[in-house]
């Protein structure tokens, strides 16, 4: 009986010995599977993190993306000519050029932005452009705010907004942009940027580099000598009491017998004649150009607005006469000899242009004008025809011929061309990220 009790209480403490034992590997696998779930669940918040660091700096680099992207796009467009309300090319005169719809061009050299009347408001106007489906859609308005239209549906669809700030001083202008992750007002505006949404904006200072930066003082310049055809009957005219009426301005000699000069009332003719004039011909060719236009010839010709016709393969006056007219700010830039063959006006009193020529220039029709300055590179430039040159004309080299045209000193055409042609260019030290 006793034997029996002992059996029975060592068989259940061997009981209770192992029910202890599966009690302690439980406790051990709930700490450790506790354990685990912990380091889950950080790795899980990390990779969450890190997700969100991620998208949120995609957004921040497709932002400041477009926002370089629409910095790029306005210096082109202010070296670009007239454009659409859609910011394309235009072939129609009443269209202005991207510099003129947003910039004016005061006297003192100064650039203002334009802008519009909004009820009691003065508004800046704000180009710009969208990213669709189907490519960029842009907006160059000259009288409201566009307001640019989001693209739906799965894709990245960022946009900017282009705005000009005077700085006060002369040619030049801060171009600031707003990069968006979406076509969204509140983020293009700066006023809220919304949820899912990135912005960024950007500056830079641009300048104007002049298509003419230092304008000549006579109607007529040379580099070398100037001796016409007799009969020829050149007329040369100034009546500008600024520059003390200077009609021709030479290099080497002058042979007056075939010029009809005309100056201010009550000057003699004889002192608006200046030859011999060593600031002329001493210095090379080269530097003949650099003095009129303050860069070298190659660096001119592939400046951004410069719109370049090689006539020794085909070039036509029409096709000169049509790019000046949709170009307006831009020198045109003739390689080879150009002859004007047909009727018409080459620029216009308020939109004139620089017509640089590589070679001769002859004029065959009977009526052509041109407004701004003519500068030929020729070593001699042998004038023909009976062309209206209302501005001002330059030989690189020496005149001759048998022109029977006019040459009319005109400083305000030469002030517009001082003012309003030529490249915009960064100015370094002007970009500004903040």
């Amino acid at each position: 009986m006793s034997a029996r009790i002992a059996c029975t209480a060592l068989a259940g403490a061997s009981s209770r010995r192992a029910a202890q034992r599966g009690a302690a590997a439980l406790m051990v696998v709930m700490v450790l599977f506790f354990l685990v779930s912990l380091v889950a669940a950080y790795a899980s918040r990390n990779l969450i993190f890190e997700q969100r660091i991620s998208v949120n700096q995609y957004r921040s680099t497709q932002a400041f993306e477009a926002a370089e992207a629409g910095l790029e796009w306005a210096l082109s467009m202010l070296n670009s000519g007239r454009v659409t309300a859609a910011c394309a090319g235009s072939a129609v005169a009443a269209d202005t050029s991207f510099r003129e719809r947003y910039l004016t061009f005061n006297a003192n050299g100064t650039l203002t932005p334009r802008s519009y009347v909004s009820g009691a408001s003065t508004l800046p106007l704000l180009p710009g452009c969208s990213r669709t489906a189907s490519g960029w859609s842009c907006s160059c308005p000259t009288n409201s705010l566009d307001l640019l239209t989001a693209t739906a549906g799965p894709g990245s669809f960022p946009a900017f907004r282009v705005r000009l700030f005077g700085v006060g001083q002369a040619g030049m202008v801060r171009v600031a942009v707003t990069g968006c992750t979406a076509a969204v007002e509140g983020c293009l505006s700066g006023t809220t940027v919304g949820a899912g949404l990135a912005t960024a904006t950007i500056s830079q200072v641009v300048a104007l580099k002049s298509g003419l930066f230092t304008p000549p003082a006579a109607a007529l310049t040379s580099g070398g000598t100037i001796d016409l055809v007799a009969g020829s009957a050149l007329r040369v005219s100034n009546t500008d009491p600024a520059t003390n009426g200077i009609t021709v301005n030479a290099g080497g000699t002058v042979d007056a017998t075939d010029l009809v000069l005309s100056s201010v009332p009550g000057a003699p003719t004889a002192p608006t004649v200046l030859d011999a004039d060593s600031t002329l011909s001493a210095p090379t060719a080269d530097r003949r150009f650099a003095n009129v236009f303050g860069m070298r010839p190659e660096t001119y010709r592939r400046q951004p607005s410069a719109l370049v016709f090689d006539c020794t393969v085909d070039c036509s006056a029409g096709t000169l006469r049509t790019a000046a007219s949709l170009h307006p700010g831009r020198p045109l830039w003739v390689t080879g000899d150009l002859q004007l063959d047909s009727d018409g006006d080459i620029g216009s009193p308020t939109a004139p242009t620089v017509l640089v020529v590589t070679g001769n220039l002859d004029v065959s029709a009977a009526s052509v004008r041109i407004f701004g300055l003519v500068y030929s590179r020729a070593a001699t430039w042998t004038a023909s025809g009976s062309p209206l040159i209302q501005g001002a004309a330059i030989a690189e080299g020496n005149l001759a011929g048998t022109s029977s045209g006019a040459v009319v000193y005109d400083p305000d055409i030469l002030g517009l061309l001082t003012r309003g042609s030529g490249s915009f260019v960064r100015v370094p030290g002007g970009w500004r990220d903040f």
